[in-house]
């Protein structure tokens, strides 16, 4: 794994990388790399990593994801092996921002899903789906197809399987040969599920995607745009599923920023 992964700077200026022959900006947010790119600049940069024949997986970065990070220490490694980082949340935009470094946009799956399967259609790209329940999973395929009557799905299935289960799911992903697999497990399940499998698994990109599968599938609402633009996807989300997000939110949010100010006293 290590032969593949992106040796990224932690300093405090921004640093610029080169992947694949594509350059851009990598800053640091509470000691976790974050790649700065438009949308549009992702999609250059995934086909380029493909096109090089390069192999790794593909992360996002929010508040969540920091603070595991400053947890668990194998996480925050994850992270910086990436091939790609690119941040998730307008919590990381702003964070940055207060630290002096700019991040253009974030970029969501759940809304960037369209523009990755535009790309896997024009460029014949095949991607296999892993993760949500049995139901979640099988509209998810059901919607893409529906969306893109050509795309190369080659495959999909639950998230929700045994260790037993785990190599029998693996040569199922292996038989398709994906370009892409994607990811809907969660943090940091997928991750985890990601490091012990990599070697295993005969996929080009493995693409971190959290709860994307859900709203996909129709299962959840999406956050309107403007509300997730102005940095407040957080209250849309706690409103839905206040049992399961209350902690993250009205505690890590909190956190994030005292460390963000702490960070930014400390440079003065």
């Amino acid at each position: 794994m290590s032969e593949n992964s992106i040796k990224t700077s932690l300093a405090l200026k921004p640093k610029v990388e080169q992947n694949a022959g594509f350059e851009y900006k990598t800053v640091d947010v509470l000691g976790v790399p974050v790649d700065v790119f438009t949308r549009t600049e992702l999609t250059t940069l995934f086909l380029e990593i493909l096109k090089s024949q390069k192999r790794g997986w593909i992360s996002y970065v929010n508040v969540h994801t920091i603070d595991i990070a400053n947890q668990i220490h194998w996480y925050k490694q994850f992270l910086t092996d990436a091939l790609v980082r690119y941040c998730d949340g307008e919590g990381v935009r702003f964070g940055a921002y207060l630290l002096g470094k700019h991040i253009p946009e974030r970029i969501t799956l759940s809304d960037y899903i369209y523009d990755l399967a535009d790309s896997v259609v024009k460029h014949n790209l095949t991607i296999f789906i892993l993760g949500g329940t049995q139901l979640v999973s099988e509209l998810a395929a059901k919607r893409m197809k529906e969306l893109y009557p050509s795309i190369r799905l080659s495959g999909y299935h639950n998230g929700y399987f045994s260790e037993q289960e785990n190599n029998s799911v693996i040569s199922e992903i292996n038989a398709c040969k994906p370009d892409i697999l994607l990811l809907g497990m969660g943090v940091p399940k997928q991750e985890e599920w990601t490091k012990e499998n990599f070697d295993k698994v005969n996929a080009k990109i493995i693409w971190m995607g959290g709860g994307f599968l859900d709203t996909l599938a129709g299962k959840k609402r999406r956050c309107p745009n403007w509300l997730g633009k102005i940095g407040f996807e957080w209250i849309f989300r706690l409103i839905q599923e206040p049992r399961r997000l209350w902690k993250r939110y009205l505690i890590g949010n909190p956190l994030f920023l005292w460390r963000i100010f702490k960070m930014r006293l400390q440079k003065r």
